[in-house]
């Protein structure tokens, strides 16, 4: 009977040993997770903050290329080449957009006078550009 005793309580210790064991096994594996997910979501906070960056660009640039087809459409084909060579983007855009530049081109076919504004300014990877047309005047052909 003390026998019998004796391996009953080697046995409470060594399970309580394992379960021990266990745990610290189970504090590792969530340590590891956790400090996997968090090293993951840091990344993707800093890719969205690119993004967030990048859309802004694009968004300052649309603007620009909307206003740039506005004050050359506005003045009719009247000294319309002249605004063209004087078309500039702004100091504040220059500054917001990196590599920031415009080209405007006159196309006369046989729809009409139209100017096409592109801007075109430095991002990591693939090069943006955003492209507006506006119509000067149409010519109009009635059956």
């Amino acid at each position: 009977m003390l026998m019998h005793k004796i391996t009953r309580s080697s046995t409470r210790h060594a399970t309580a040993r394992n379960r021990r064991g266990l745990m610290q096994l189970e504090i590792v594996v969530s340590a590891f997770l956790l400090a996997a997910l968090l090293s993951c979501m840091v990344g993707m906070n800093y890719r969205l903050l690119a993004v967030a960056k990048d859309t802004k660009h694009y968004q300052l640039a649309l603007h620009e290329a909307a206003n740039q087809v506005d004050l050359l459409t506005a003045g009719g084909l009247d000294d319309l080449d002249a605004r063209i060579e004087k078309t500039t983007l702004p100091e504040e855009v220059l500054q917001a957009l990196p590599g920031g530049k415009i080209n405007v081109q006159k196309i006369d076919d046989q729809s009409g006078t139209k100017v096409v504004v592109r801007i075109r300014w430095d991002r990591p990877g693939e090069p943006a550009l955003v492209e507006l047309t506006g119509w000067v005047s149409t010519k109009e052909t009635r059956p």
